[in-house]
């Protein structure tokens, strides 16, 4: 697993460390409702909501975003998804990456930070750019 000098960039969840797919997303889960659902990153001084519908196998729409290969991930039929696993393995990555994309640590420098619109609204492009991590924050108001 890579690791990198950022202090607040926790550690990657690594799949061999529990080798079957339902135990891992168990775990990835765990986090995302902790990190998401439970709670609520800030960014801009500002709630960051996830996209919760549809709801499939219990489980949130932006769950299955995070951590599956976009193109392929269908809704109505999730045992269509392709888990994307170094996704995954970053989950804890997300929030961290919202709520210090402005820190002026070491390794910090390497988060690029954009805006641009999409569909007539505001993103805002987090990139880690050594290891080509992408977060999306869309304003939507209330974000």
């Amino acid at each position: 697993m890579e690791s990198f000098n950022c202090l607040w960039l926790p550690h990657m969840i690594d799949f061999n460390l529990y080798r079957e797919w339902n135990k891992y997303e168990e775990v990835l889960y765990d986090v995302f409702i902790h990190d998401f659902v439970y709670s609520k990153p800030l960014f801009e001084g500002k709630p960051v909501n996830i996209r919760k519908h549809p709801i499939v196998l219990e489980r949130e729409q932006a769950f299955f975003h995070i951590t599956s290969v976009d193109k392929t991930f269908n809704p109505e039929n999730p045992d269509d998804r392709i888990p994307d696993i170094k996704r995954c393995a970053r989950i804890k990555w997300v929030r961290k990456i919202i709520e210090n994309y402005l820190c002026n640590e070491g390794c910090c420098s390497l988060i690029k930070y954009w805006r641009e619109l999409y569909k007539g609204r505001e993103r805002i492009h987090l990139l880690f750019e050594e290891v080509r991590f992408l977060v999306i924050v869309e304003e939507k108001g209330d974000l």
